[in-house]
């Protein structure tokens, strides 16, 4: 069985753990389970461990599209392979088009909402980092001091696989390689990342108060909620 076959509504059943030799292993139907790679899937420690056997237990899984752990930590067992570097690319393209870098102008109180929240996040980063970024209303991609990419860089080598991976899911919710960043720090909170990234739709909510649109945003926050847990679990 591989990941393309994987039924969420099924999932509960299907899936169990087996411990070998010093770690534990994702089975599937009483069978070390092998990812379309042909990797093991190892579960990194007893938190994850844990995690597993609550997302077993639990029913929300049935109806929930954001990925599962188990879907997660597959992806790891063949997306790690290819080592840091293949993580590290992904977070530094983001820097092109990353969220807090792009303003708008018009309506003046949405540019103010962005402002007043994004050059909070961007000073806190500047000053972990000693970087400098650049900002703009324009929509052609700036171009970023190459020393503050450096320092990013630095940093995102000198984290784990495995927590690269999370962060990973974590950065296209946030659009933000910046955001993930502070995340991953614990210098930004879950209802801070959640009301930057999405201040643009809470503004407009705010005007127009859509139940749909608050339940999506509501959403939104649960499954950054969801990530915190796993990078808290490492």
């Amino acid at each position: 069985m591989n990941k393309k076959s994987l039924n969420k509504t099924k999932i509960v059943d299907k899936f169990d753990f087996i411990y070998l030799g010093s770690d534990w292993f994702l089975t599937c139907n009483d069978e070390i389970y092998l990812t379309k790679n042909g990797n093991k899937v190892r579960i990194p420690n007893e938190n994850y461990l844990e995690l597993l056997r609550q997302e077993f237990r639990s029913l929300k899984i049935k109806n929930n599209t954001n990925p599962s752990l188990i879907e997660i930590l597959i992806s790891h067992a063949d997306k790690s392979t290819y080592g840091k570097s293949t993580y590290v690319d992904e977070f530094i393209k983001y820097l092109e088009t990353d969220l807090l870098f792009y303003r708008v102008t018009n309506p003046k109180s949405l540019s103010e909402s962005q402002g007043s929240k994004w050059d909070k996040i961007i000073d806190i980063f500047d000053i972990t980092f000693q970087t400098t970024w650049d900002t703009s209303s324009f929509i052609m991609p700036l171009k970023q001091d190459p020393v503050s990419i450096l320092k990013i860089k630095e940093y995102l080598m000198s984290i784990s696989i495995l927590n690269l991976h999370i962060m990973s899911y974590l950065l296209k919710v946030t659009g933000s390689c910046i955001i993930t960043v502070l995340c991953n720090l614990r210098k930004l909170g879950i209802e801070e990342a959640w009301e930057a990234v999405y201040v643009e739709e809470l503004w407009y909510n705010k005007i127009y108060n859509d139940d749909e649109k608050s339940k999506e945003l509501n959403s939104k926050m649960s499954e950054i909620d969801f990530y915190f847990k796993l990078l808290d679990s490492i």
